[in-house]
């Protein structure tokens, strides 16, 4: 299962030392109205949906939220480095190995907190064994399709040089060329296999990512630890309001508007399968808990996971990756 480790950072040392000016959240010191620029490495997609939710009430609350999509993890890392977004969701293992690599950034809090992510084969593969000389795609080496796909196979005594791996960013471009015969496996999220079902594709589930690897975060909020230290009051409202957001989209109300905000935005063309996505997420608890904060336990149980995929080089403890005095402050009620 070896394979070359590629950097999430492209980095020079330059790049690193901008991690201590800022210049992006310089120009927001003291505004009149807190603006907060949020980076996103991929496309909206359902898992978003309550995210956009609790953004609404933050505004609501006076802080400006203006939402980027930067087209991939590393670019994320950069601009949060350089001062450009000043808050991003990653995921958990990018953090950990963004920190690793010398990204003076801090998680602040969970964003997913269990993955959707599933090995979804053509009808009559109907076993991870079977996919030996067949094609698969995931997502980008390094991140949680790729170890989907390395530990289904490890599992499963399967050689990955026995199969045809292929990256692929998007999970519904994944979807598209595995229901065209393109492929005869693919790593999706829930609803591009929800999609796939609907068609009448009898796709056939080999493994799921959550059922592999222990519980902790799957993706996460990150700051800069320059901005954090210069605005720990505005973090503080940030954290609050995020898990406000997510509190409420587990409530019948929030159910409801999650429905109609997903129906409006991912699901305009299949808005049937909003309340069956929503269900799922509920049951997964996929939105993080005001009281459930991530605990070093937790963090240590997924960094020895990842090192023997190998998804991280090395071990880093949860005070290096973690700032979590938020969240555990939004737990008290604080």
């Amino acid at each position: 299962m070896f394979r070359a480790r590629l950097p999430v950072l492209a980095l020079t040392a330059a790049a690193v030392l901008l991690s201590g000016c800022g210049h992006g959240s310089q120009a927001r010191t003291s505004p009149p109205q807190p603006a907060v620029d949020v980076g996103y490495p991929f496309a909206y997609d359902a898992a978003d949906v309550a995210d956009r939710i609790a953004f609404a009430g933050l505004r609501r609350k006076g802080i400006a939220v203006h939402v980027r999509q930067l087209g991939g993890v590393a670019n994320v890392v950069v601009a949060l480095v350089r001062g450009e977004v000043q808050l991003a969701t990653v995921p958990y293992s990018t953090a950990i190995r963004a920190v690793d690599e010398g990204a003076h950034v801090r998680v602040v809090l969970g964003q997913n907190m269990a993955s959707d992510f599933l090995l979804v084969a053509r009808p009559g593969i109907d076993s991870v064994a079977a996919l030996r000389g067949r094609r698969v795609a995931f997502d980008v080496q390094g991140l949680d399709g790729d170890t989907l796909v390395r530990v289904a196979l490890a599992r499963a005594g399967v050689p990955t040089a026995d199969v045809k791996l292929s990256p692929v960013a998007e999970s519904s471009a994944r979807a598209a060329s595995l229901a065209a015969g393109r492929l005869d496996a693919a790593v999706l999220d829930e609803p591009d296999y929800e999609r796939l079902r609907a068609r009448g594709l009898g796709v056939v589930v080999l493994a799921r990512l959550r059922e592999l690897e222990p519980r902790s975060a799957a993706s996460v909020w990150v700051v800069s630890q320059s901005w954090a230290d210069k605005h720990p009051v505005l973090v503080g409202r940030i954290v609050r309001g995020l898990l406000d957001g997510y509190t409420y989209v587990y409530t019948p109300a929030g159910r409801r508007a999650w429905i109609v905000a997903a129906r409006r935005s991912v699901f305009r063309t299949d808005p049937t399968l909003a309340p069956h996505i929503y269900d799922f997420y509920r049951s997964a608890e996929l939105w993080p808990l005001r009281d459930h904060p991530v605990t070093r336990a937790e963090h240590q149980r997924a960094v020895r996971f990842w090192l023997g995929v190998p998804e991280l080089a090395r071990y880093v403890p949860f005070a290096r990756v973690w700032n979590p005095r938020w969240w555990r402050a939004a737990a008290r009620g604080t």
